[in-house]
């Protein structure tokens, strides 16, 4: 499985739903990420430009697109931003064969 991470901001109706409610986010988003076969490895609610980040192991970025336009559909979140954690040794190897010409004055 790929790891994937998660940085997420708040619309003003999710904040809203934080700060009035009392759900579990945590919970939450377990619940979410296996809804669509994936497995959350951690949650936090963050100080900064996010406002969240989860960090999530999925068989394919599908998934974590499926879980990302439900979210943005309720309404509740107004940035996702999500990277793909990578293997350095696997990439290097693969640069290794990388037939590149740069472009010439």
């Amino acid at each position: 499985m790929a790891l994937y991470i998660i940085l997420g901001t708040y619309s003003n109706k999710g904040s809203e739903g934080l700060v009035e409610g009392s759900s579990d986010r945590r919970k939450a988003m377990e619940t979410l990420t296996s809804s669509v076969g994936a497995k959350l490895i951690n949650y936090h609610i963050t100080r900064g430009i996010y406002d969240f980040t989860m960090q999530t192991e999925a068989e394919s970025f599908d998934q974590i697109a499926a879980m990302n336009l439900k979210a943005k559909a309720a309404g509740t979140v107004s940035k996702l931003d999500v990277l793909e954690s990578l293997d350095i040794d696997e990439v290097r190897k693969i640069a290794k064969n990388v037939n590149f010409q740069p472009p010439r004055a």
